[in-house]
This record gives structure tokens, C-alpha cells and sequence, in this order.
């Protein structure tokens, strides 16, 4: 019986070997945004506003044609306020796209490419077109670091009227809600 189950185990187990440059990036599974977080962001002051602690609450729903819909309500250093932002994947292209409007009082487009690796951790690489906001031309850039199937975190960087990207926090976003 011991020597069945052995045997049974090798003969299904799946090859175990290093990531090969030439190997295919899975596709990620965008359902993962699907469900409530919860998140903290420390902003230091800019053309976007002051400095201070963002909390809040993003919930992403997924639509008939695949597109994450989400409402985000938190408290900032200017009091409560709402947003929401659409999120897509292009298969073709291995990139993502989120449209955002109400956070900062501006309007913004995420959008870069994304990379992933066969254990399932995904990164997406984005940044805004320029943003015009009381005189200042801004750009956002980052990182979404997909890390569990709990956590996610953002890196921001911010670059005011051409000038040098600098740190624009680093929050983290947690779930807690499923879909």
C-alpha cells in the first residue's frame, strides 16, 4: 500500500525545475482585485495636497465584459472624500490600465505593462500622463506589487514641472472582503 502511494505521488507530481528566461509569463488572474481592501497612505506634502495619513476602503466589483469597476471612500488630510477607478487587463499587450477620478481632485490614467513570474507574483509597472493641477504640471509613477492573496502594496514616485521623481509613499492595501 506504502509503495502505491509513493509511486502514485512521483507519477503525478508536477516537474520541479528554475525559471527559464524563455519560459511564458502566465497570465494573471485579475480577479484577484475582486473584494474589499482596506488602506493606509502616508503622503508627503505636494501640488496634490498636504501632507498626511490616507485611510480608506477600495472595493473592486468585476463587470460582464471583465473590466474592475471600484468605489473608494477614506478620510485624507483635506477630510473624507470618494473616488472611483476602473481597472482593465489587455491580454494581448501584458498590460494594465486604471482610470481614476476623486483622489487628489484630479483625474488620472495608470498605465504601463505588467510582469510576472510562475510562482504567481505579479508586478505592474505604471505611470500618468502629465496632470495640470494649480499652476503645476505633475507625473505619477510606480509600482503595484501583487505580493499574496492579501496584501497588495503600491510604490509611488511624483515629479513636479519636469523636476526629479521623489518618493510619494508606499501604501498598502489589504483584504478584507472576498468577491
Amino acid at each position: 500500500m506504502t509503495f502505491i502511494l509513493i509511486l502514485s505521488l512521483l507519477l503525478f507530481q508536477q516537474p520541479s525545475r528554475p525559471t527559464e528566461p524563455t519560459d511564458p509569463m502566465p497570465p494573471p488572474n485579475m480577479d484577484y482585485f475582486a473584494g474589499a481592501w482596506t488602506f493606509e497612505w502616508n503622503v508627503p506634502e505636494s501640488p496634490l495636497g498636504p501632507a498626511g495619513k490616507f485611510k480608506g476602503k477600495e472595493t473592486y466589483k468585476k463587470t460582464s465584459d471583465g473590466v474592475y469597476e471600484s468605489e473608494i471612500e477614506g478620510e485624507g488630510p483635506q477630510g473624507a472624500f470618494k473616488a472611483n477607478a476602473t481597472t482593465s487587463y489587455n491580454e494581448k499587450e501584458k498590460s494594465v490600465t486604471r482610470s481614476e477620478t476623486g483622489l487628489f481632485g484630479v483625474s488620472l490614467v495608470k498605465s504601463g505593462p505588467i510582469g510576472g513570474d510562475l510562482g504567481g507574483y505579479y508586478t505592474i509597472f505604471w505611470e500618468t500622463q502629465p496632470i495640470k493641477k494649480d499652476g503645476k504640471t505633475i507625473k505619477l509613477k510606480g509600482k503595484t506589487l501583487m505580493l499574496s492573496p492579501a496584501n497588495y502594496r503600491l510604490q509611488v514616485q511624483i515629479s513636479v514641472d519636469g523636476g526629479p521623481y521623489a518618493n510619494f509613499g508606499n501604501p498598502w492595501f489589504r483584504k478584507t472582503e472576498g468577491k
